[in-house]
């Protein structure tokens, strides 16, 4: 934190909906990969070592499509925290390692509200925030690919977004005086 930097609103994801994948159709195919291979795994263990290794390829393909992206998810969970402070907005994340992101906000140029099927049912949303000069895009998991920075699964999302461009609008104003 800088000197003189104030905490406005802190928080974490709401474990359900960040966890779950939003992939939902992945778990079907992940399943029927896997039985698929299973009916090739018996016959296999009495071929060779390479034809006996292949059907744990496709055993372990299947896992991944079905549990691969919770599993990371639930990781990263434990490491997930946001911050927005009267300066900027601060995104930390990680599975393993820790990724933190600043984001100023004379570089915001929209904030908005993403209720995907998923933060439907669990009564959570994303805060999305669209930056200057920002390609790609973000995931419901805040997951970037590209440079847009997300606070994924809130619980109030629509009170963050209106916090946050408030923040940003006073620094606006503060910044042209």
């Amino acid at each position: 934190m800088r000197t003189g930097e104030k905490v406005l609103w802190s928080g974490k994801p709401v474990r359900m909906p960040f966890v779950l994948p939003h992939s939902l159709i992945m778990i079907p195919f992940g399943l029927v990969f896997m039985a698929f291979s299973i009916s090739f795994m018996m016959p296999a263990f009495e071929a060779p070592f390479p034809f006996s290794f292949f059907p744990w390829l496709f055993f372990l393909a299947g896992f991944g499509a079905c549990f691969g992206e919770p599993i990371y998810l639930l990781m990263a969970y434990r490491n997930t925290e946001y911050m927005i402070t009267d300066q900027r907005v601060i995104i930390q994340t990680g599975a393993i390692g820790l990724d933190t992101r600043f984001v100023e906000f004379d570089k915001i140029q929209e904030t908005y509200v993403d209720v995907s099927f998923i933060d439907k049912a669990f009564g959570t949303g994303t805060v999305l925030v669209t930056t200057a000069g920002e390609y790609g895009y973000v995931d419901s998991h805040g997951r970037a690919y590209g440079l847009r920075p997300s606070l994924a699964s809130l619980r109030e999302p629509y009170e963050v977004q209106k916090l946050l461009q408030e923040a940003v609008e006073k620094a606006r104003v503060t910044r042209t005086r």
